[in-house]
């Protein structure tokens, strides 16, 4: 199934059973290009510095997913892992990913965690394989890594620290997906600790519940790159 993509270009620069709750969110400008996306029946826009949307093309389909598919959003309160209501999955607000973007590069600022905020946007899009068409089973940058089980993998040992990071942005600003926070969160930390500027898509959608996660394993060594190509 396709995702609908959104196209940021900042200032004219060359640059949601049961769901277990766990802290995450994050937000940034330009983001390494999510490997989740399907080639076909995309939707993309661009986002002019006036944050006006110009639809380049767009696909019925596309927009019953956004309409229809549910998102569960997860938090920790005090007393442990909770659930909350799942409002309907739509594409990330241009708006609040360009304010978001201000946001991580602050938090980048005074707490210095670049590396795990890149380590958490790739071990949420390196699911990815081009062998499997559905998604969400194909994997890939689909928010899926704030849900317990899929932190509990092996690999992503440490990263619930990434999402309590992040999670105050998140809340901030709702109209942006788990999916496209972390990407966004990855990419401008890349550019904050002096590597390029990353010109990035957006529109990335949340998967719904837990059971969507990929399995344990899924995440590639240095021989498995031609899942990617």
């Amino acid at each position: 199934m396709a995702e609908r993509v959104l196209l940021l270009t900042p200032s004219q620069s060359h640059h949601s059973p049961t769901t277990m709750a766990v802290l995450g969110g994050a937000a940034s400008a330009r983001i390494i290009p999510s490997v989740s996306l399907s080639t076909s029946s995309r939707s993309f826009f661009s986002l002019s510095s006036s944050s006006k949307l110009k639809c380049l093309r767009s696909s019925p389909r596309i927009s019953h997913l956004f309409l229809n598919q549910q998102r569960a959003e997860v938090r920790v309160s005090s007393g442990g892992y909770g659930t909350v209501s799942a409002p309907k999955s739509v594409a990330s607000d241009p708006d609040q990913l360009k304010s978001a973007r201000e946001d991580i590069k602050e938090l980048l600022n005074s707490k210095f965690c670049h590396p795990i905020l890149i380590r958490l946007g790739w071990h949420d899009a390196g699911t990815y394989n081009k062998n499997i068409e559905e998604w969400p089973l194909r994997g890939g940058a689909n928010g899926s890594l704030r849900f317990e089980v899929e932190l509990k993998h092996g690999a992503n040992a440490g990263l619930l620290n990434a999402l309590k990071l992040l999670q105050p942005i998140k809340d901030k600003y709702s109209g942006v997906t788990y999916a496209d926070l972390f990407q966004l969160a990855s990419a401008t930390a890349v550019e904050e600790a002096g590597g390029p500027k990353i010109p990035m898509k957006y529109g990335r959608v949340d998967v719904s519940g837990p059971e969507q996660c990929p399995e344990e394993g899924r995440l590639p060594g240095a021989r498995n790159v031609r899942l990617f190509n």
